[in-house]
């Protein structure tokens, strides 16, 4: 190839390279300028999202209450697992034991209410240490969602935003 067949492929090489180094430069300027740090965000319920409402310290205390009780909690989780693997097995069996499956679906009911239960009192015990303010962030995160806070502002009840 001699160099004036060369000139126009130089050209069309230098264009295409200053407009990717343009695309790349502008894309990175976008991206510095509307850089936020990362928010993960997960749908959180319950007792979850009720600490992440709360201050640190009260957080804490709620994560030290909850580890205290992990013991007691332990065997009613397993009893309700095995339960459920229990509903799983009569539902996969050829010939469908009736009884058997309402007795199973007992267990597993009975082993969450306990559960339940459990972290009710919990959460009684670690409401009963708080101001009234913390406990008014506690009713709405756990208790106040989508309807309820509409009956609740009819019902002349002011959640907090």
């Amino acid at each position: 190839m001699t160099a004036r067949s060369l000139k126009p492929w130089l050209f069309v090489s230098i264009l295409l390279n200053v407009f990717l180094i343009g695309g790349v430069g502008g894309g990175l300027y976008h991206w510095m300028a509307n850089a936020r740090p990362a928010e993960v965000v997960v749908n959180q319920h319950g007792l979850r999202q009720a600490m992440v409402k709360l201050p640190p310290e009260r957080r804490r205390e709620l994560r030290q209450l909850l580890r205290r009780n992990r013991d007691d909690s332990q065997p009613l989780i397993m009893a309700g697992r095995e339960a459920r693997l229990g509903v799983i097995r009569q539902l996969e069996a050829p010939s469908l034991d009736r009884e058997a499956l309402v007795a199973e679906l007992a267990k597993a009911r009975e082993a969450d209410m306990a559960l339940r239960a459990l972290v009710d009192g919990t959460l009684a015990q670690f409401a009963g240490t708080l101001p009234q303010d913390e406990r008014q962030k506690l009713v709405e995160t756990l208790y106040m969602r989508g309807q309820a806070k509409a009956q609740a502002k009819s019902a002349g009840i002011k959640p907090r935003s």
